[in-house]
């Protein structure tokens, strides 16, 4: 299918759940009306339709956080969850927004030009199942479905791989995250997120505790 036939947006609503950079709002926007994040190298179109998310939430994932791979965007490694569920918690937050804007984030989510083909799958394929890969994309290249929300579907992405090697995320991506966790958890306390953070995979015996908090500001 390409791009003539999707509708820039519709009437069909998914919560699309982050536990990344996009924990912070403004860095989500970027998504959504286009920029450049802060601490970011890359500038994205937005989707095309640029309402803003019709609400946003937290949320938590059963599935473990961890960071792998190289982004060109943040010149070192990113987040991504484990694809099977466990007892892991992973601080999330969702954002309501339509499934056309959803298919363009996912686009730029694997560095893919907005407008183009449709990537996820049908919106009534989302009633049922709860996994997709999305064909010939490796980065953020697997769709999870981890619950339903007032009726609408949540959410989110992960790698296609499941056996990453871990490594260690940048000090700008790790403030974003900081900062994201802050504004979604307004009870969660600096020693809170240095202890979260501390025990993923790729900060975990990577940056140092101390190292960590520098990077985290107080309330």
């Amino acid at each position: 299918m390409t791009s003539a036939n999707i509708p820039s947006s519709d009437n069909n609503l998914v919560w699309y759940a982050v536990y990344g950079s996009n924990l912070l709002k403004k860095r989500f926007g970027c998504y959504i009306a286009g920029g450049t994040p802060e601490g970011s190298k890359v500038e994205y179109p937005g989707c095309r339709d640029k309402t803003p998310p019709r609400e946003d939430r937290p949320t938590s994932l059963k599935h473990a956080l961890y960071f792998a791979g190289h982004s060109k965007s943040w010149d070192a490694a990113i987040a991504f969850v484990r694809h099977a569920s466990s007892d892991a918690l992973t601080y999330g937050r969702m954002f309501l927004i339509s499934y056309a804007q959803f298919n363009d984030v996912v686009r730029q989510e694997n560095a893919r030009d907005v407008p183009g083909a449709i990537v996820v799958p049908p919106f009534d394929d989302l009633a049922r199942g709860d996994r997709w890969p999305i064909n010939g994309y490796r980065t953020y290249g697997l769709l999870l479905k981890i619950g339903v929300e007032d009726g609408h579907p949540v959410l989110t992405l992960t790698a296609t791989q499941d056996d990453l090697d871990v490594a260690k995320p940048s000090e700008a991506y790790v403030k974003t995250i900081a900062a994201g966790l802050n504004e979604t958890y307004l009870s969660m306390q600096k020693s809170e997120i240095v202890d979260y953070l501390g025990k993923t995979g790729g900060i975990h015996d990577a940056i140092p505790s101390h190292v960590l908090a520098g990077w985290i500001p107080a309330r």
